[in-house]
Order: C-alpha cells, then structure tokens, then sequence
C-alpha cells in the first residue's frame, strides 16, 4: 500500500513538472517565434532602426521589473494561481501585438509580454 501511494504521488509530481515545461515552452516559444519577425513588423509599422531595438528591449526591461513582483504575489498567494495569469496574460500580449494599429500599441504589446514573461521565475519557484 505504501507503495501505491509512492507511485500515485510521484505521477502527480510528474504531472504537474509536465505542466510547468509546457508552461515555460509555451512562453518561450511565443517570444522566440516573434523575435525574427519584429524588425519587419516595426518598419512596417514606421518604427527606426532605434525604436525596432527599443522594441526588443521593452521586452527583456519588463520582465525583470515584473519577475520579482510574480515572485513575491506567488509566494504569498501560491503559485498556480499565478501561472496561469501569466499565461493568459502573454497571450494577450500576442493577440494586441498581431492587432496593433501602431507602433505605440506594438510596445504595449511587447510590454504586456515581457511582464507576463516573469513567471518563468514563479516556475523555478514552484520546483524549488
């Protein structure tokens, strides 16, 4: 019997580090898919040469300005809860990026993004 309870509680372990990769591969996916089409998107929107690499950084700047903040809610309202806002919060972002109407609203996008991005720190938590 203890046995049993082993097994069933390493598969719900496994079960959920299964979740917690499609998680991280979901969000890592989604920026590096964008990453090789931002230059294009931006100057079709007008952006400069300046503006496309401040594009790629807004995104880098807000999720280390969002990674602690996801870290200090998931610690004191746990972790799960937490995930799946970052996630729906990433998709999101890729929905008002493949909508913007200009370049302002790319930024927003790759803000949302990138603050949605932190929870790859709550995941490290969560195994931790």
């Amino acid at each position: 019997m203890n046995c049993r309870m082993r097994t069933s509680g390493s598969f719900v372990r496994g079960r959920a580090l299964g979740v917690l990769f499609v998680a991280v591969f979901v969000n890592l996916i989604g920026f590096g898919i964008i990453i090789p089409l931002l230059p294009f998107y931006g100057q079709r929107m007008g952006a400069s040469e300046v503006e496309i690499g401040l594009l790629f950084a807004s995104f880098s700047l807000a999720q280390l300005l969002a990674s602690p903040l996801w870290g200090a809610l998931s610690d004191r309202w746990g972790r799960k809860p937490f995930l799946l806002l970052g996630l729906l919060g990433a998709a999101v972002g890729y929905v008002v990026m493949a909508l913007a109407p200009s370049l302002e609203w790319l930024f927003v996008a790759r803000l949302v993004d990138g603050a949605c991005g932190g929870i790859i720190t709550t995941v490290r938590a969560y195994l931790a």
